[in-house]
């Protein structure tokens, strides 16, 4: 993989777009939208998108499982953990209409469920009376469909014998991600839209997201990335704009072709300008788990002083507070985890060394 690209400018913009999108719900009307999606649903595609391919080069970099699960864990878990706690012990009591002794006396530690990946929204007396009321922290939908796919990932790329430079593995592949396009394709056309929930998760909701992942994967295959163009991309998204109003299957279709063509296209830009965004500081994760909460807050504050912001300072200043959180999260958290990681997968391969 090219060391020099721009995926910390996409990471940062796709969790940017999860923040736009879900502000228009959450202020009770529509979410903006480009190319006939919402742009909180293009910026989780976009997440999964790339953390399809880059979870597939880290695991065939070092294909060793307890490596392997070091790494994910340690970026996953510690982020939401401490963002869970200080949500049921900090900001719930502090926010509930209950009172901080009514809210102890409740049900507040149901949400803990989050930690071990089972999506809980609610808070006994948390934003009751906003818009979207009862939901703390809509993004942790995807939490356990991230974390499954951490564990599905390293058997899916043994079954499917992924292997950069084969040509029977490409194929494989090939036809493996035209299979779970095509499925998704099938499911819209015909209307499906199941409500099967399993740990938490709408099935349906969860597949669409599982789509992007495994074309992700598909894109770490040179046979694929040689034709990357950004001049090329750029052509094929107006495309995508022009048919904004075309039929669901048209939509999901050109979505699966031109979206990935292009996220990849000006990742892999030659020269690229966004090179070192997200080296220091990487919020994109942080931006991704506290917008939610404090687009909510800052909702909530307005009604209580009987105030509207509209959608731009709304924006602004949930933003403000969002982006600082994500800094705090990613000095005090999520870096001190990852050296964590790698102390720990040092010693896990001076072991290995001194068994032999």
């Amino acid at each position: 993989m090219k060391r020099e690209n721009n995926f910390g400018i996409v990471r940062l913009i796709a969790a940017w777009f999860v923040f736009a999108g879900h502000l228009g719900l959450i202020l009770g009307g529509t979410a903006p939208r480009f190319g006939g999606f919402s742009l909180h649903e293009l910026g989780v595609f976009t997440l999964f998108l790339i953390s399809g391919y880059l979870i597939t080069m880290s695991w065939l970099s070092d294909p060793h499982p307890l490596r392997f699960a070091i790494r994910r864990f340690f970026r996953l878990w510690p982020p939401l953990a401490v963002m869970v706690l200080l949500v049921v012990f900090v900001a719930g009591p502090l926010l509930s209409d209950l009172g901080v002794k009514g809210y102890f006396e409740s049900w507040y530690t149901v949400y803990l469920r989050n930690l071990r990946f089972f999506p809980v929204f609610a808070l006994p007396g948390v934003f009751m009376d906003v818009p979207i009321p009862n939901t703390v922290n809509g993004s942790l939908w995807t939490m356990p469909v991230e974390a499954a796919l951490y564990v599905i990932t390293p058997v899916l790329l043994t079954v499917l014998r992924v292997k950069h430079g084969s040509k029977i593995s490409f194929r494989i592949m090939t036809a493996f991600t035209v299979l779970v396009c095509g499925i998704n394709v099938a499911l819209i056309t015909v209307g499906v839209q199941n409500r099967v929930v399993v740990y938490g998760v709408n099935l349906f909701q969860a597949y669409q997201v599982v789509v992007f992942y495994v074309i992700g994967i598909f894109f770490t295959y040179e046979e694929v990335r040689k034709y990357l163009n950004i001049q090329l991309a750029c052509v094929a998204m107006c495309v995508l704009l022009a048919f904004q109003s075309a039929s669901g299957t048209v939509q999901y279709i050109l979505l699966y072709v031109i979206f990935p063509y292009f996220i990849f296209s000006f990742v892999f830009t030659p020269e690229p300008v966004f090179k070192n965004v997200g080296k220091k500081v990487e919020p994109s994760y942080g931006i991704y788990l506290y917008g939610f909460f404090f687009q909510q807050l800052v909702i909530y504050l307005q009604q209580q002083y009987g105030i509207s912001l509209g959608y731009t300072r709304t924006f602004l200043i949930s933003a403000l507070f969002t982006l600082a959180a994500a800094v705090v999260s990613y000095y005090m958290v999520e870096k001190p985890m990852l050296q964590v990681s790698r102390f720990l997968i040092k010693k896990v391969k001076r072991e290995n060394m001194e068994s032999r």
